[in-house]
């Protein structure tokens, strides 16, 4: 999938790198295969109109060639003309290599943010991707791991982890209409973490699997394992964020990845996503409670939900969706606003006699702009569990994103994020037993240095946790730990990450 990449110095002449720049790069939304995909046949064909411009110019060498035969049939080329001749042969091989690399019956292949391979028509492409993110990560507690010997537990925790290594395939099949996407590889294979801390697991992962078929130039269709359109940090490609990670409340409260269909319709000011689906691991509105692993996939007998819904509208008030794809805004980008809204419905299954079906009903509204060297994001979400079980019949979840970036230089990008927000029960409210943890009360600064743009990129980011974590709202994938719900001292993590990207 092609990004934009500010940053990157130019080392080749543009005329001759221009036609190279098909390929792959690694979302979602946020990214927007559709255009990269248009972008990418764009560039094919010029690339045949320049190998056609080379055809005829070798059939014009030859012409030439034939009358200077035709005028002296002996000793009719002179060794000087034979040199210039030759090298205006190399010259021109040499430029049609520099364009594209033909391999067998006509296939094109090449590198720009990633290979590909392209038949020589444009009906069928290729492009390969990959996602790399290394952190090192230090937590200090203000309480003692070892509750009955607090003495002895070690407040601090430190080292390293390969948080994800993926690998990605897409591009289109038998035309520009039917587009597909496969990226698999190693990570947790429960960032959510609601089968537990004490699961934490790492292994091979299926994170997309889907085919989409254009059905206008507006309208298409999607089927298979995707980004669930609710949140904008959800839709965000992983690689792409502003900070090392989403935030905890878009793991806990964003639909995460589901498994179904969704119907895609975009325009020049507007996009609208809607999906039906199998649920996702976020509020527990996937797999019933004996599966342990919470994230899709996972077989249809498996499903714990009845029915499940998202549903998304962004509106572009001024920009290019391109601009979107990401949350940072280059120093050199142009002004962009968009605002989004959204909405989910799911309901399980019903697990049991007498038990009612447990329902998850909620909302998001946000605000992205790009200032052209700075950025802003802010996110609201609503949820509401029902009958989540027989002593807890309502579960009301609120919560509030805000992040922010100003580049200091080319490379350099300071930022800061706040988050608040969590769940909040009549029955549990002044508990200590309060099995959803207290309030997320979370504040992170830190800094991005764009080495080579997106793809590659090292990020520092300190935060402190001003509530307790517990089992559920400490999402190990972000890095923070849980302790025990009576400590009030806070929490704080300092996170590394070097990613590497095309």
């Amino acid at each position: 999938m092609s990004r934009s990449n500010p940053n990157r110095t130019n080392k080749w002449p543009l005329a001759a790198c221009l036609p190279l720049l098909v390929g792959v790069s690694a979302l979602q939304a946020g990214d927007l295969p559709a255009e990269q995909m248009d972008r990418t046949d764009l560039i094919l064909e010029s690339i045949q109109a320049e190998l056609a411009q080379v055809r005829s110019e070798n059939q014009q060498m030859k012409q030439e060639i034939d009358i200077l035969r035709a005028e002296s049939q002996e000793d009719w080329l002179t060794e000087q003309r034979a040199d210039a001749i030759r090298g205006l042969v190399s010259d021109v091989l040499a430029d049609a290599d520099t364009r594209a690399n033909l391999v067998g019956n006509g296939l094109m292949a090449g590198w720009s943010d990633g290979f590909f391979l392209s038949s020589a028509d444009g009906r069928f492409t290729l492009r390969i991707g990959a996602l790399m993110q290394n952190r090192f990560l230090y937590d200090h507690r203000a309480w003692s791991p070892d509750r009955n010997n607090p003495a002895d537990g070690d407040r601090s925790v430190y080292g390293f982890e390969t948080s994800t290594a993926r690998l990605n395939l897409s591009g289109h099949l038998f035309g520009k209409d039917i587009q597909y996407r496969l990226e698999l590889g190693y990570g947790r294979t429960d960032p959510m973490m609601i089968s537990g801390q004490d699961e934490i697991q790492f292994g091979a992962r299926v994170y997309e699997a889907w085919v989409r078929q254009r059905l206008t130039d507006e309208l298409a269709i999607k089927v298979g394992l995707f980004r669930a359109p609710f949140t904008r940090e959800t839709l965000v490609y992983e690689g792409r964020q502003l900070l090392v990670d989403r935030s905890s409340v878009d793991y806990r409260m964003g639909m995460g990845r589901v498994m179904g269909i969704e119907l895609n319709y975009v325009t020049d000011q507007m996009r609208a996503l809607l999906s039906y689906n199998g649920g996702s691991g976020a509020l527990f509105t996937g797999v019933q409670t004996q599966n342990p692993q919470r994230v899709p996939p996972w077989a249809y007998s498996s499903e714990g939900v009845e029915y499940s819904f998202q549903g998304r509208l962004e509106f572009l008030l001024h920009g290019e969706w391109s601009q979107f794809r990401q949350f940072t805004s280059p120093p050199d980008q142009e002004f962009g606003l968009m605002v989004g809204i959204a909405g989910t419905a799911v309901a399980s299954e019903r697990t049991g006699s007498g038990i009612e079906k447990a329902k998850v009903y909620g909302g998001t509204a946000d605000i992205s702009a790009m200032f052209g060297g700075a950025n802003l994001f802010a996110a609201f979400i609503y949820e509401q569990e029902l009958d989540v079980a027989p002593t807890i019949p309502k579960v009301d979840w609120i919560a509030f994103v805000v992040q922010g970036g100003i580049y200091l230089d080319s490379k350099t990008e300071f930022f800061a994020r706040y988050q608040w927000g969590g769940a909040e029960t009549v029955e549990l409210r002044n508990t200590v037993n309060n099995p959803f943890g207290d309030v997320y009360s979370i504040a992170q600064i830190g800094l991005n240095y764009y080495i080579d743009g997106q793809d590659v990129k090292l990020t520092i980011d300190g935060g402190l946790s001003f509530n307790p974590l517990n089992d559920i709202s400490a999402i190990n994938q972000t890095g923070w730990l849980p302790g025990p719900p009576d400590e009030h001292n806070a929490q704080f993590l300092i996170r590394t990450q070097l990613q590497l990207m095309f």
